[in-house]
């Protein structure tokens, strides 16, 4: 799992500190800062240009995506751009069905 965190909020004035990071403590997650949202910036592309790509119920600031939730197949191939998700919706803290999606998603 990755996390990607964002200078959106004006709290947001430089990368995550300990007691953020904290909260994904599941050592299979690898977390990183995006100053300059150069993710971000790739998933809004994919989401306009891709038809097929899930559109997400929220969470654009300033043209810029954010607190979303992406999740990717397994098989999935990371390439020259984006791969299409088969879960995207946000925010994260109102995904409550986030577990189970996943679950079910993955199990095919």
């Amino acid at each position: 799992m990755f996390a990607v965190w964002e200078p959106i909020l004006p709290t947001d004035y430089s990368s995550p500190g300990t007691a953020i990071l904290a909260r994904l403590s599941d050592p299979r997650v690898t977390q990183y800062w995006d100053k300059n949202h150069l993710f971000a910036e790739q998933l809004g592309s994919k989401i306009a240009a891709d038809a097929g790509q899930p559109k997400p119920n929220c969470c654009t600031r300033q043209g810029i995506q954010w607190d979303e939730i992406a999740v990717y197949g397994q098989d999935t191939q990371w390439d020259g751009q984006l791969p299409r998700a088969v879960y995207l919706n946000g925010p994260v803290v109102h995904s409550p069905d986030f577990s189970t999606t996943v679950t079910n998603l993955l199990s095919k």
